[in-house]
């Protein structure tokens, strides 16, 4: 057995029998210093493959470098490579030696192709990647342009349950994108834009067959995208995101109880009322603690949360009515008590402007708002998708090319999903 080839095989993980190392040193490219290991490449050709003649002679060899993963970024690793070439004495074919450290044709190792596609897993910028691997930020571009195809391209199925949204990318335009709302969560599709035509000319390609299987779509209370569900998929149920009715809810009261508080003197107790601890109007009124005390050192005085809610509430009817269907219908969302929710829709008297008009448009999408109460599925899933996505893109200080982007997205998705 050969030492320096046994160490050299154990120190670079390398278990091709046909590659034997047998010298290794330093040189000096493009000023630096890398390693360079020597190895013979053996033919193992008994036959020629061109015309099956037996006798072959050795025709010299080969010397090829490749570019090898190192763990010290700063001293690049080079194998240099000589494959044994043989010509065959009847056809005068000539053929080389080749070996599964890399493929035909390339300078650069598999065992760094795969370092790179780990590494584009993770949330790094190409150029860091590129220097970690003693590659070109192009090389890395280059490999990622090869996993632009990791979305599904099988038209003969879609998941019972979908989530809808859209989500900022490219140029700031906002793409389409569309996930598994149950299981996995994975993405279904991205699409470069959001516009209408292109999303019914992607869910068209789909057969009639395969569309009537969704039972379910997960969306905000957007009636565009709501157009599009009734249009492709006849059979599914609407659902309004519980999110986004809690938010419009929250929204309406807190511009209310803004304008009531205008109404006074800075200097006033109803002011520092209204105005400071305004996020315990916005919890659950359940979860509001009523024996604990605390100082607010805005009112000088020792209360409860309760309390605290309740001395605002005092100022104003109409603020209390407010605070009252915000809460009622919070609690009927959470309960899944649907025709609670129909009695605060149709029992709206002395509420705020603002909450009237939220009340009108979810009298509007009355069906919606209680299949939101009814089913458990909802757009967290994908929400928690758009903040990867932006993650990705403020890392990579944005994106020009959208399939380099598709394809980041893909592959952070398959690192904290490693079954798929």
């Amino acid at each position: 057995m050969n030492p320096i080839d046994h160490h050299i095989k154990f120190a670079l993980n390398i278990k091709d029998p046909n590659v034997i190392f047998f010298d290794y040193s330093y040189e000096v490219k493009q000023s630096r210093r890398i390693k360079v290991y020597r190895a013979t490449v053996k033919a193992t050709f008994k036959r020629c493959p061109q015309c099956g003649f037996e006798q072959l002679n050795h025709n010299g060899h080969y010397v090829s470098r490749v570019a090898y993963l190192t763990a010290n970024a700063s001293e690049p690793v080079d194998l240099e490579l000589h494959k044994e070439r043989l010509i065959c004495k009847h056809c005068r074919t000539s053929v080389m030696a080749t070996t599964d450290l890399v493929d035909k044709y390339c300078h650069i190792s598999r065992a760094t192709r795969q370092k790179i596609f780990m590494h584009l897993q993770d949330d790094r910028t190409q150029k860091s990647i590129a220097r970690d691997n003693n590659v070109s930020p192009s090389t890395v571009c280059r490999y990622l342009d090869n996993y632009d195809e990791l979305f599904r391209r099988n038209y003969n199925y879609l998941p019972e349950h979908l989530a809808m949204d859209e989500v900022r990318g490219v140029g700031g335009v906002l793409h389409f994108i569309c996930i598994n709302g149950a299981g996995d969560h994975e993405i279904q599709q991205l699409l470069p834009d959001r516009l209408k035509k292109s999303i019914l000319a992607y869910f068209n390609q789909f057969h009639i067959k395969v569309r009537q299987r969704v039972k379910t779509v997960t969306l905000d209370l957007n009636s565009y995208y709501q157009d599009i569900v009734s249009t492709v998929f006849p059979n599914a149920k609407i659902i309004v995101d519980r999110f986004h009715i809690v938010a419009m809810m929250t929204r309406a009261f807190n511009q209310s109880r803004i304008q009531l508080m205008k109404q006074y003197p800075k200097q006033t107790k109803a002011y520092r009322l209204l105005k400071f601890a305004w996020k315990l109007y916005l919890k659950y009124e359940q979860e509001l603690d009523a024996k604990q005390l605390f100082y607010d050192r805005h009112l000088r005085q020792q209360l409860t949360q309760q309390e605290r809610v309740q001395l605002g509430l005092e100022l104003d009817e109409t603020l209390a009515n407010t605070y009252t269907t915000m809460q009622g219908i919070m609690t009927c969302l959470k309960n899944h008590d649907q025709a609670g929710i129909v009695t605060y829709l149709n029992h709206n008297e002395q509420l705020s402007p603002k909450m009237k008009t939220t009340l009108i448009t979810f009298k509007k999408n009355l069906a919606i708002i209680l299949n939101a109460s009814e089913f458990k599925y909802s757009n967290g899933p994908i929400e928690g998708i758009n903040r990867m996505i932006k993650q990705i893109q403020r890392t990579a200080f944005g994106f020009r090319n959208y399939h380099h982007l598709v394809s980041r997205i893909k592959l952070q998705q398959m690192r904290t999903k490693p079954s798929k």
